[in-house]
């Protein structure tokens, strides 16, 4: 048994340390595979210990079968009490061993690295959004019988989590040049997720949401904009996406809305001047009454008085305007006050399981009091199941968005086609 039943918790290596101490000395090596997931400490900060072990432990048990398959059924797997967030899975092979060191080792190492990558965005959700980096490294200690197994044993550990620390470094910089080649070729598709009456299930608009290459490490948004704030280039990755949504936006119609997110940044963008936004939209036979600039605080608002002037002269022409992550942090409210909305959109995070969560429902009755005080119409986001949103039409919610709602369509104008020719057919 890896963790205890009651705890959930994995042995401390100063509880095991006897035994790694024996293995170094008697097989004269001992390996290690180090998983920083500290990434998941902010869990606890934000929503408490309990969340936290309970998102470790899911992390873990999702590792086992790779381990078992490769380890055998009972792995060295344990943590660090003063970090937990450290999972070290320690490798008691013999020195003699030597394919396992320089064979096995490496491709378990990068098994592990894949399968991390992917687990920790599904493992953090609703409790952290984003693209977490959770460090793999491997390392291996050759016994000196001059030296302190112990020393041996930190100094492994070390090495370990440094190398972690360098391929993580490395994967950031390799997605950050194919982002870059992305923006330069504006290869980046948008998708267009529906936004829909709750109570009469009507489409009012669609969402355009920008993404790489299917399959590839930038094939969701999410991904795309962390990366681009981490390596400087949210302001270009803004603006082609913005360009591309406009343009793939045909087959609109005209009493449908076309929701566009906007970072503060967008203000130094020529085509969101007032005469670049005009040309866009008449080129495509748009009119500014149905964009709505949805504004997120991904990035932070530097010159908030130039930020209001150029939403303001958006307003002038007749867009609209939304507040995205509402719910999420105060900062966002203090946004939907100053610049006075037509849409409030409640961050996922608080959709989640709101079914069975009172506190959040209240929380949610608060906004929704506050969106009819300031004429805001509220629009829930991340909708993954029926009795969501059932509770959500209750608590006076008028629209919604996610996998429950709709799956996002490449085309607009297939989607018009597709109503002609069924039109045709009746």
């Amino acid at each position: 048994m890896v963790l205890d039943p009651s705890t959930r918790e994995l042995p401390w290596l100063s509880d095991r340390l006897d035994e790694l101490i024996r293995a170094l000395v008697q097989g004269g090596a001992l390996g290690l595979l180090a998983i920083d997931a500290g990434v998941l400490g902010d869990i606890q900060r934000r929503h408490g210990a309990a969340a936290v072990r309970d998102a470790l432990a899911v992390l873990i048990e999702s590792l086992l079968p790779t381990l078992c398959e490769v380890l055998g059924p009972e792995p060295l797997l344990m943590g660090q009490a003063l970090e937990p967030e450290r999972l070290l899975v320690f490798l008691p092979k013999p020195r003699s061993d030597k394919s396992f060191y320089t064979r096995s080792l490496p491709r378990l190492e990068e098994k592990l690295r894949e399968h991390v990558s992917v687990a920790v965005q599904r493992i953090a959700y609703p409790y952290l959004t984003g693209i977490f980096d959770i460090p793999v490294g491997a390392a291996v200690v050759l016994h000196r019988p001059f030296h302190q197994p112990e020393s041996e044993i930190q100094h492994l550990l070390r090495s370990a989590l440094d190398a972690g620390r360098f391929a993580a470094e490395r994967m950031r910089r390799e997605r950050g040049g194919l982002l870059e080649r992305l923006i330069l070729e504006e290869s980046l598709s948008t998708v267009y997720e529906p936004i829909v009456s709750l109570s009469h299930r009507q489409t009012i608009g669609y969402e355009a949401l920008s993404r790489g290459p299917g399959g590839g490490p930038l094939a969701s948004p999410m991904v795309c904009f962390n990366i681009a704030q981490r390596c400087g280039l949210d302001f270009e990755l803004d603006t082609v996406c913005r360009r591309l949504a406009l343009r793939n936006a045909r087959g609109l119609r005209e009493d449908e809305l076309l929701f566009l997110n906007i970072l503060p940044s967008s203000v130094h963008d020529l085509d969101f001047s007032e005469t670049g936004m005009l040309r866009s939209l008449d080129e495509l036979g748009i009119s500014p009454g149905q964009i709505v600039f949805e504004i997120s605080e991904r990035q932070t608002i530097g010159n908030y008085t130039r930020f209001r002037e150029a939403v303001h002269a958006m307003v002038e022409l007749g867009c609209r305007i939304a507040v995205d992550d509402v719910g999420s942090g105060y900062s966002n409210l203090e946004t939907a006050i100053e610049l006075s909305p037509d849409f409030l959109k409640v961050d996922r995070t608080l959709i989640h399981q709101i079914h069975d969560d009172p506190q959040k429902q209240e929380i949610l009755r608060g906004l929704v009091r506050l969106g009819q005080k300031m004429k805001a119409a509220i629009i829930a986001e991340g909708i993954e199941s029926e009795d969501e949103r059932t509770a959500l039409r209750q608590l006076g919610v008028g629209y919604g968005q996610g996998y429950a709602i709709g799956r996002g369509r490449s085309s607009l104008t297939k989607r018009a086609s597709e109503r002609a020719a069924s039109e045709r057919a009746s």
